[in-house]
């Protein structure tokens, strides 16, 4: 059986001094907890809440004051839990809801309705509107004006001083910048505005490395190759050797092909023989070469000779260095060309003497053409142009700044927007008086709703079921039932109808109520609801803690309390109630209700256990909770429970209470033994001022008069009054086992 710790040593009074003297109590799923008021039910109750609230459902039963609310305007009461407070809290924000009301009221006056046709003339909105049909007459003028005079600056021309799309939005960004300017200084930036832009090219080039055509070509003149077929005729002359491959191009390689020089028939032969001279690889590849060779080097004469520039492009303060620069370029680009030549000319050369080595050109290698100070002058020019440009759009602009001064003087634009601004001021001021009247509108509209939802969530909802379980359990044990009130709408508010005599049904409000039937009523309620949990504690197991569930007022309906609870805790509603996981703890100052609500009887089950293996039972006394693990320790009888409560008392130094047991005791003994009263009191003066219950002047007197009889004598005397009784015995059997009882040491 799993226990569940609490812990005690945390909980003290206000001095610091804790409130119970052991520092755990173990709880079980079952507990049955005896204990007089005062003696730290209700603290118990706190401390079990607040250490378990996070890992269980804790359900506490403490009375009907916080399950029952009383509704005092529908003389009904509500159901839920915290009810009373809700109520009163209902109550509160109810006043708060109409003081606000008021409030509200009187703003909304002040402010006044907007659209109405029949305004108050010193109402706020009626003063905006005015204030904004002012201002709406000034702002359509110097709009107007704003339109017209932008439209002038756009078409004006000769120079031309604004884009074609300049509209007021420009007008009124510039219209800040005015300013008056003179006669001349017009003049200037007239012609300023006229002039025309100019835009130099940059020479692209990328650097040439000339020494490596040099080493390329003098590569191939070094070139030979060496022939396959020897013709002697030749005699290695590389003019007649040239000669030759120029004639097998020239001639047609056909049988008796007369020749151009000797005009005699060219044998088959020749042609075979010289094909095969000319066509060798070695040759072949050489003359690839040759030819790629001069193809690049022509390349690179039509690039140089492709550089030119348009001297018109500059401006005159950098013509003569465009044309000093220019020069040197050209300079430059003659003798890359000139030393192309040469090379050229020396592969030509080579062409026709492809079996020799020729010697190497030798030819002085030119600088690279170099446009570095020719660029930097377009870069000068170009940003001469830029600022050109920027002088023409600055002569413009102040131009326009210029014509712009003129209109606003004609058009009187200080005055007329002091007037705009004044009629704006006086708007803008009612509108801030109203925005902050609105917001305290707002404001007093937001408590309002917040006070209503409160109290919307306050309030109690009506529950069918709930009322007809309640109603079928009092049926019987009661003459009436509960039933709503319905009375202005309103849902979840109860009272009790009950049948006269003749049949004609009659409510009795919450004002009418008894205490006993209050606490059944919400003691009932407290079950019925042990049902429902809040989706986020469906899995956490219950800690059902019931702090005196039946009050003296409630004897007539202890049977069906006592009922009910014994109908739970023995799991017969597991949805309210499971045995297996949850706990309950039941708590009373009351013995007869503690002698009858747990498990009855003896008995023990197949495995020798008895109620008390399976519950926890308890006695709180001095700060302790004293655990009772057997039937001898427990009380037998409600005869038993009188002695108990005697000896807290005493313990306790509660002397005028402990009057109120020994006269009950007294009493009880006197009915069980048939002793007759006044023999029992023997005539004694001090027993019948003390003990006599049925002596009201004695009693009178007692109330009356200052009572300083300690404790220890007071059991002393009511010892005494047994041992005169010859039943000596009877008081030491009872007084004895009590003290010792409640010096066991406590066991968890």
């Amino acid at each position: 059986m799993n226990e569940i710790g609490i812990n005690l040593s945390t909980h003290c009074f206000d001095d610091g001094i804790s409130v119970f003297k052991q520092p755990e109590v173990m709880l079980k799923h079952k507990n049955f907890i005896f204990a007089k008021n005062g003696s730290g039910k209700s603290t118990f109750s706190k401390i079990v809440k607040q250490q378990l609230l996070s890992g269980y459902d804790v359900r506490i039963y403490n009375g009907f004051d916080t399950m029952l609310g009383e509704n005092e305007n529908l003389n009904a009461f509500a159901l839920s839990v915290n009810a009373n407070e809700n109520e009163q809290l209902i109550r509160e924000k109810q006043k708060e809801i109409d003081i606000h009301n008021t409030e509200l009221n009187h703003i909304v006056a002040k402010i006044g309705e907007r659209d109405s046709g029949n305004q108050d003339a010193e109402s706020l909105s009626k003063k905006l509107q005015d204030a904004e049909k002012q201002v709406s007459i000034e702002e359509r003028e110097i709009e107007k004006f704003y339109t017209v005079s932008a439209a002038q600056i756009k078409n004006r021309s000769a120079p031309q001083v604004s884009n074609t799309s300049y509209t007021k939005v420009n007008f009124k960004r510039e219209m800040n910048y005015a300013e008056q300017l003179q006669d001349d200084e017009i003049k200037l930036l007239e012609e300023t505005a006229k002039t025309d832009k100019k835009t130099a090219q940059k020479i692209v080039w990328q650097k040439v490395n000339l020494a490596s055509y040099l080493n390329s070509t003098n590569e191939i003149l070094s070139s030979e190759v060496e022939a396959k077929t020897h013709i002697l005729r030749f005699n290695d002359d590389p003019e007649k050797i040239s000669f030759a491959e120029r004639g097998l191009k020239v001639h047609k390689h056909e049988e008796g092909e007369i020749c151009a020089f000797c005009g005699s028939p060219i044998a088959q032969e020749t042609f075979s023989e010289l094909e095969k001279y000319f066509s060798a690889d070695e040759v072949q590849r050489l003359k690839d070469r040759i030819n790629l060779g001069k193809n690049k080097i022509n390349d690179l004469v039509n690039i140089i000779e492709a550089i030119n520039i348009r001297k018109s492009n500059f401006y005159p303060d950098f013509r003569t260095q465009a044309d000093e620069f220019w020069n040197q370029v050209v300079m430059q680009k003659e003798k890359i060309v000139r030393f192309c030549k040469v090379l050229e000319e020396s592969l030509d050369d080579k062409e026709k003497n492809l079996f020799s080595s020729q010697n190497p050109v030798s030819v002085d290698v030119p600088n690279d053409i170099n446009v570095f100070k020719y660029n930097e002058l377009v870069n000068q020019n170009n940003e001469f142009g830029e600022n050109l440009n920027k002088e023409k759009d600055s002569a413009k602009e102040k131009l326009r700044k210029s014509i712009i001064w003129e209109m606003l003087k004609d058009f009187h634009f200080e005055t007329k927007t002091a007037e705009l601004n004044n009629a704006k001021k006086i708007r803008d001021d009612i509108q801030v008086e109203i925005k902050k009247e609105k917001v305290e509108k707002e404001n007093i509209q937001q408590v309002i709703k917040y006070l209503e939802d409160e109290i919307d969530r306050l309030k109690p909802k009506a529950e069918e079921q709930a009322i007809k379980n309640i109603n079928k359990k009092l049926k019987g044990s009661v003459p009436w039932k509960l039933d709503y009130c319905g009375e202005n709408g309103e849902q979840g508010y109860y009272w009790v109808a009950q049948e006269c005599g003749d049949g004609s049904i009659v409510h009795r409000g919450v004002k009418e109520l008894s205490t006993g039937e209050k606490n059944i009523i919400a003691l009932l309620y407290f079950i019925e609801k042990l049902e429902d949990t809040e989706k986020s504690k469906k899995k956490l197991p219950k800690m059902i803690l019931f702090d005196d569930p039946m009050n003296s007022n409630d004897a007539g309906m202890q049977y069906l309390i006592i009922t009910e609870l014994q109908r739970l805790y023995q799991g017969k509603s597991p949805k309210r109630y499971n045995n297996q996981k949850d706990y309950i703890v039941i708590m009373t100052h009351n013995i007869h209700f503690y002698l009858n609500v747990p498990p009855h009887g003896a008995y023990k089950d197949e495995n020798k256990r008895t109620k008390y293996d399976k519950c926890n039972f308890y006695r709180i006394s001095l700060g302790k909770f004293l655990k009772i693990e057997n039937e001898k320790q427990d009380f037998k009888t409600n005869y038993d429970a009188l002695w108990s409560e005697l000896q807290d008392l005493c313990t306790n130094d509660l002397t005028n209470s402990m009057l109120n047991s020994m006269r009950r005791i007294i009493e009880t003994y006197i009915d069980f033994t048939g002793v007759k009263q006044d023999d029992f009191y023997q005539g004694n003066e001090q027993y019948l001022k003390l003990f006599n219950v049925n002596s009201h002047s004695a009693i009178d007197g007692l109330s009356t008069e200052a009572f300083d009889e300690s404790s220890k004598k007071l059991v002393d005397d009511f010892h005494q009054i047994f041992i005169d009784n010859k039943a000596e015995a009877h008081f030491n059997a009872h007084w004895k086992s009590l003290e010792s009882a409640s010096q066991e040491p406590v066991t968890d």
